[in-house]
């Protein structure tokens, strides 16, 4: 029977957080239930946490410029209060930006949907300069030359 390495025995008091090279986290266990040490339990359960609720309540589906405001108050809220990282919150901050940009774009097209070809019968008549009737010759005097 082979014997455990004495690394292999502390291993299992280690952090069960392992790096993408492969190597262990070397904190101690913080929690018996999930193995982790408290910096890797704290990140594993911001990662599951809902944050659509908070900013998406009062965005009215981002179609107006008021509804993406509310959504970045709210995202600014998370980020002070520490519930949201800010590599997350700044991800969202860009995609808040492109909505904002799109909106003008959302809107003509909108317009144009609702608005019916218009005809105007009422133009103005060209401004022409007057006419001095001294100089104008009739058209008796035309045919008579």
């Amino acid at each position: 029977m082979k014997a455990k390495s004495p690394s292999r025995i502390i291993s299992a008091d280690r952090c069960q957080h392992f790096t993408p090279s492969g190597r262990q986290c070397s904190s101690l266990v913080g929690d018996r239930s999930s193995g982790l040490c408290p910096r890797h339990a704290a990140l594993t359960q911001a990662r599951n946490v809902n944050f659509r609720e908070p900013l998406t309540r009062q965005a009215a589906d981002f179609q107006n410029a008021q509804g993406v405001n509310h959504s970045l108050g709210a995202l600014y809220d998370l980020l002070a209060e520490g519930r949201i990282s800010p590599r997350r919150a700044s991800v969202l901050a860009y995609i808040s930006s492109l909505l904002l940009r799109t909106l003008p774009g959302l809107q003509k097209e909108e317009s144009a949907e609702e608005e019916t070809p218009r005809f105007i019968f009422d133009l103005p008549r060209p401004i022409r300069p007057p006419v001095d009737q001294s100089q104008t010759a009739t058209t008796s005097e035309i045919q008579h030359t």
